[in-house]
């Protein structure tokens, strides 16, 4: 007498398998997706920093622009509105967006040419705790970690 199939203990043993693998991929998959989310708030912020040297190279002068949206988002994007400062630049972000953007001059008085600082803010994860990236006339975007990494 032939019998066919899997004994009780090696389908056990597939289980915890594919257990520890779960276990493993699931956190690395959530981050990724955290991280492909907050790869929107350094490209917009460059996005925006291009568009304010454009300008200065036009007009002589940096156009500061109030928080657009006025608060980040969190999880779900929200439309952008095109207002204000922004739309003096002629910039806008492609489709929604998670993040909160906005930009503050430096009078020339007090910094030779003047000068602005770009911030975007976003709380991908939900946290409240909100992550950001600056950026300058004369620096980089840089990541600011406020002990949140998304």
């Amino acid at each position: 007498m032939s019998k066919k199939g899997f004994t009780l203990v090696e389908l056990m043993i597939v289980v915890a398998i594919i257990g520890i693998l779960a276990a493993i991929a699931i956190p690395n998959f959530v981050e990724m997706q955290y991280r492909a989310k907050r790869a929107e708030l350094p490209a917009n912020v460059d996005g925006i920093k291009t568009a304010e040297m454009g300008y200065d190279a036009a007009f002589d002068t940096f156009i500061a622009a109030a928080a657009n949206p006025a608060a980040p988002s969190g999880k779900a994007p929200t439309a952008w509105v095109v207002t204000g400062g922004f739309q003096t630049l002629g910039w806008q972000p492609d489709g929604q967006v998670r993040g909160s953007y906005t930009v503050t001059t430096v009078d020339a008085a007090t910094t030779p040419g003047g000068d602005f600082v770009v911030t975007g803010q976003g709380d991908i994860d939900g946290d409240s705790v909100l992550s950001s990236y600056t950026a300058t006339k004369s620096i980089n975007t840089t990541f600011n970690n406020n002990n949140d990494t998304y």
